[in-house]
């Protein structure tokens, strides 16, 4: 009777044998072993279509799709100098599928009222890439070095043309400014490159946009660049070097580089394995060839920052504090929780 037993038991432990074989395939293929992701993911971008932040997300997409193995949808979400995709990100679960393609502007919030959420509201993946600031000048125009364009601050005469109040270009007008103690009319065209349009029409002194959206003027002779905000000089592709504002202000030297800065950010208290899965997989997007020939053509900076989190705090304070000093703020960045900088 005992060996009637024999073969039910020996086929049991086949099927049991079997289908641990099959997960552990199931495994290796996947990459999944903790189950993220297992549904599409979604990048929300806080401006529209076409735009610097819209074709930064896209660039590093294909690569994520592929690291992660699900499909990635870019959602466009403008409104409120991108506060409304800070919103509607901070609404969803920490879970790791929705994913704001964070800008510099989470810096200026603290100050400038659009949202009360701040850069503690997000764990910020990584910081890749940064659009320097640059003074550009029409090609005839009498301002030949950085220094004539300080003296013309210093005047409190200049018209100066930047994308909007409380944009990375405004923001570094009111540094230079603060620093060389200098004063201007300033005049918003919605956009950096439009401001660089108007100063290519004389309609202004000089512009505030990042080199990355004039690049083409610069490549055509159209524009002149009088300085990069940043300390070491940069050389553009096709086109040439441009000198570093600190070779005329050391004083900007706590303050640069400067400019827009782009990078993928999730809801605080997303867990910290998928957070690291996030990045290592953002890490490969901005070391792939692609990206770095994009980059280049486009003159964007790649940047080397270790602490993306630690970066955001601290340029929040800075910056968010130096708009509410000198009356750019519409409130103490303190209501929401951010310190003013110890070396203050």
């Amino acid at each position: 009777m005992k060996r009637k037993l024999i073969l039910p038991i020996l086929f049991s432990s086949l099927l049991v044998a079997l289908g641990a074989c099959s997960q552990s395939g199931a495994k290796e293929v996947s990459g999944k072993e903790d189950g993220y992701p297992s549904k599409p993911i979604e990048i929300v971008v806080g401006f529209g279509e076409g735009g610097g932040t819209d074709t930064m997300a896209r660039s590093v997409q294909p690569v994520l799709q592929e690291e992660l193995g699900t499909s990635i949808a870019v959602k466009n979400m403008p409104g409120a100098s991108s506060a409304l995709a800070l919103e509607y990100v901070n609404d969803q679960a920490a879970d790791g599928y929705t994913v704001l393609f964070q800008t510099d502007l989470v810096r200026v919030f603290p100050a400038m009222g659009m949202t009360d959420l701040t850069y503690k509201d997000f764990e910020q993946i990584g910081i890749g890439a940064m659009g320097i600031a640059n003074f550009i000048v029409n090609k005839d125009s009498e301002l030949q070095t950085f220094d004539d364009l300080v003296e013309l601050l210093q005047s409190g005469k200049a018209k100066v043309a930047v994308a909007g109040i409380g944009d990375p270009w405004h923001v570094t007008l009111a540094i230079v400014n603060n620093a060389i103690g200098g004063d201007a009319e300033i005049i918003t065209y919605e956009s950096g490159t439009n401001a660089a349009m108007a100063a290519m029409k004389g309609e202004v002194d000089f512009a505030i946009s990042g080199v990355n959206e004039v690049v083409d003027l610069l490549r055509a002779g159209d524009l002149r660049s009088l300085a990069v905000m940043d300390n070491k000089p940069m050389e553009v592709e096709d086109f040439g070097e441009i000198e570093p504002v600190t070779k005329y202000v050391s004083e900007l030297e706590p303050f640069v580089p400067q400019g827009t800065w782009w990078g993928p950010a999730v809801k605080a208290g997303t867990p910290d394995e998928i957070v690291e899965k996030i990045r290592d997989a953002y890490d490969k997007a901005i070391e792939s060839e692609e990206f770095k020939k994009f980059v280049k053509q486009k003159a964007i900076v790649l940047t080397d920052i270790a602490d993306s989190q630690e970066y955001a705090k601290k340029d929040t304070e800075k910056i968010s504090w130096l708009l509410y000093d000198i009356g750019a703020g519409e409130r103490s960045p303190e209501d929401v929780g951010i310190e003013r900088p110890e070396d203050e």
